[in-house]
């Protein structure tokens, strides 16, 4: 992990002859706790939306925490399908961040009181050590920014039984 020069940005793909990596804003890591290599659920969620890492804005990567923090403590393993149920993708007009904006009558969280400031000039760029991975499945994922696959929810027909149990527990929060 290293600070990036005032000449990087977020943006950027890596350079002829340079090894694979990610840019992440810092207060990603340090405020929201998210660590690399990114577990299963993260990266998948990742893959689903079809943006790097740092194309996802902070409040989106604050509500994939505290959704982990939920499924942790009712036992139930995070499933990207039954998060993305819960929200629709909305990509910046300007740069191209990716937010996760929650749909009416099914919001897993509060709404944020304040949106996430100041973060886009914090961001350090991650490699993965040796022959390591940036996600713990060893499986590709997007690195760098291009538009989102998705744009909107996954369908709640598309979910596997295992899958529309756990997303009946989760609605029937308070």
């Amino acid at each position: 992990m290293t600070h990036c020069s005032p000449s990087e940005r977020v943006c950027h793909v890596c350079r002829e002859g340079e090894g694979d990596f990610v840019y992440m804003y810092e207060t990603v890591l340090q405020d929201l706790g998210v660590t690399f290599p990114l577990d299963r659920f993260t990266a998948e969620v990742l893959r689903l939306v079809g943006v790097a890492p740092s194309q996802l804005h902070p409040n989106g990567w604050a509500a994939l925490q505290a959704f982990k923090v939920v499924c942790a403590a009712l036992t139930l393993a995070p499933s990207a399908p039954v998060f993305l149920s819960h929200y629709t993708i909305r990509v910046g007009k300007k740069v191209g961040w990716v937010s996760l904006a929650p749909l009416p009558n099914t919001s897993l969280f509060t709404a944020y009181t304040a949106s996430y400031k100041g973060f886009k000039d914090r961001f350090l760029k991650i490699r993965a050590l040796a022959e390591g991975s940036l996600c713990t499945d060893g499986q590709p994922m997007p690195l760098y920014w291009r538009l989102p696959l998705k744009a909107s929810v996954t369908q709640k027909s598309r979910l596997s039984r295992e899958e529309k149990v756990t997303l009946q527990l989760l609605d029937e929060l308070p």
